[in-house]
């Protein structure tokens, strides 16, 4: 399961990912449409991998939680719609997470949870981790299988006259015409 680099903005719907940093903040991109636009500083940012859960005991991390939902749902997407009625969405949060505290996280919460997964999982993104291990693997076997490029070999290059010289040539020779002379008067 991947969500390094993806991002939820304050008063944005879904989730986004980071393409670039720019001047004045992030440029990101969103993963329901792939408009991208800039993030900028004063907007409240929240990496996913920062996101915690709370709990009984210690807090949870959102990954972990994702990956329980994962493993709960067969790494599916959560059957569950969004117009579920609380006490359901608490019920099945609480077989995911049986010891999440009810009274800290609350009903939209939850929600929000849900909707992340589901974008999550239709980007690709919630994947086994022996599927994920795999996919390392072939890339590593990729790259190494390519033979690093050798630099190409700089071309000589000609030795360059000083521009003086050079604009001495390209001019013609221009004979000196003698001005007419003056005919003196008589």
């Amino acid at each position: 399961m991947d969500i390094t680099g993806i991002f939820a903005i304050s008063g944005k719907p879904g989730l986004f990912k980071s393409i670039a940093q720019s001047k004045h903040g992030v440029i990101v991109e969103s993963l329901t449409d792939g408009k991208r636009f800039n993030a900028y500083t004063t907007y409240k940012v929240s990496a996913l991998e920062d996101i915690t859960v709370f709990s009984v005991d210690e807090d949870i991390t959102l990954l972990e939680v994702f990956t329980k939902i994962a493993e709960n749902e067969n790494y599916k997407a959560v059957a569950i719609a969004d117009s579920a009625s609380k006490e359901e969405l608490r019920k099945y949060f609480a077989s995911v997470v049986p010891n999440y505290d009810a009274d800290r996280v609350y009903d939209s919460d939850i929600k929000k949870i849900i909707k992340w997964y589901n974008q999550l999982h239709q980007n690709n993104r919630i994947k086994p981790v022996s599927e994920a291990k795999e996919e390392v693997k072939e890339e590593v076997a990729k790259a190494e299988e390519k033979p690093a490029k050798a630099p190409k070999a700089a071309k000589p290059k000609a030795a360059k006259e000083p521009k003086a010289e050079v604009a001495a040539k390209e001019a013609k020779p221009t004979a000196k015409k003698k001005a007419p002379a003056k005919k003196k008067a008589e």
